[in-house]
């Protein structure tokens, strides 16, 4: 899918705002505090229900308004329009999804119709954060490849980690008990185990290839300033067991800590240079550079899947250099994803970087967009 245009009212100091034939890349210009942000805000609404600044809807809506409003007009990859998708929240009614007309009943039935991938100063939790923050960006292409049958697996699987730690924390308990959600957790945690490893291995094929093109200093044998990079998934347990044998090991230890220590919900995505953490070596441009390539491999590994979303783009001027910007941009170009990247001037962010590619500009000053 890809949006053709966007509407969006009483979000943060956006009070209405209509962008209308959006193009492939689409580039919004203004001051800081001038509305730039809350519009990627508002296609992140629009892809998944929330903002990616905060789940506190009250400090989203503007004053004095009752609920925010964001509506899109998709196309699929064969040209059908009038396909359109609506995100109403309230602070009081709570959220309203619709899409084709019809009211979605869930999160994960809304997630596959729009997938929003997303680089903003926040990004470089995934090589400076926690494993969760890792975990999740594994997860996005996950669930987008194999969809409500990951979300229902994780759900599953959540559920039964619940239960088991409850009954871990009893102290002394009946083992029989325990055992019914050992086998719960075994039966989802491998076929999560499974899907994200598939995974890992299809972003690692194309990683390196992307890296490349993006990184200055990245040289042929696969380093940085003659540092070898390496990725690794760890599953969150031991790797010579299997998992019912890493919670029947790890029994006693989860008894006296009470809760379950192996499991998917530990799992990693390691990143080195020479063998140390990539956080504590790379600068920050470095750092921001490998961030946009994972998440470039990730688009690029999804489109082979056939699942083809929108990227936004925060201020990158902010981390990255001219030739870095530039080679991000070359590099987005050859994939089918829509664009939506914000930058304080028009000259920090190039069209002539964008090649084969529609290019719109839009200026926002008080909220207020325009079509430049």
């Amino acid at each position: 899918m890809r949006l053709k245009q966007l509407s969006v009212s009483h979000f943060r100091n956006i009070e209405h705002a209509k962008l209308l034939d959006l193009a492939d890349v689409n580039f919004i210009h203004g001051l800081n505090g001038s509305g730039k942000t809350s519009l990627l805000e508002a296609l992140h609404t629009l892809s998944i229900s929330h903002s990616f600044r905060t789940r506190k809807i009250k400090s989203m809506i503007q004053a004095a308004q009752d609920a925010l409003l964001v509506r899109g007009e998709l196309e699929d990859i064969d040209g059908l329009e009038g396909q359109w998708l609506a995100v109403q929240r309230s602070a009081t009614d709570g959220t309203l999804v619709k899409f084709r007309g019809e009211r979605l009943g869930s999160v994960g039935e809304m997630a596959g119709i729009l997938p929003v991938q997303l680089v903003n100063p926040a990004a470089f939790a995934l090589i400076e954060g926690s494993p969760a923050d890792r975990r999740q960006f594994l997860d996005w292409s996950v669930f987008h490849v194999k969809h409500l049958h990951f979300y229902s697996l994780w759900i599953r699987y959540r559920k039964a980690l619940q239960q088991r730690n409850s009954l871990l924390r009893r102290g002394k308990i009946d083992r029989s008990l325990l055992a019914v959600w050992d086998r719960e957790l075994v039966a989802c945690g491998e076929k999560i185990n499974e899907s994200r490893q598939g995974q890992f291995d299809a972003l690692l094929a194309l990683f390196f290839e992307v890296y490349a093109k993006l990184s200055p200093e990245f040289d042929e044998q696969g380093g940085v300033f003659g540092g070898e990079v390496t990725l690794r998934f760890s599953s969150g347990w031991d790797a010579q067991l299997s998992l019912a044998e890493a919670l029947a090991a790890s029994l006693e230890t989860d008894l006296s800590q009470g809760f379950t220590r192996p499991g998917p919900h530990r799992a990693d995505l390691s990143v080195r240079v020479d063998g140390v953490q990539a956080a504590e070596v790379l600068s920050r441009g470095q750092t921001k550079t490998l961030v946009c390539a994972l998440k470039i491999a990730q688009l690029l590994m999804l489109e082979q899947s056939g699942v083809v979303g929108i990227v936004l783009i925060d201020d990158l001027p902010a981390e990255l250099d001219i030739v870095r910007r530039r080679a991000l941009f070359r590099a987005l170009a050859s994939l089918k994803t829509q664009v939506f990247a914000t930058s304080i001037t028009a000259e920090e962010l190039s069209g002539d970087w964008c090649s084969g590619k529609s290019v719109k500009r839009f200026h926002v000053e008080h909220g207020r967009f325009t079509g430049v």
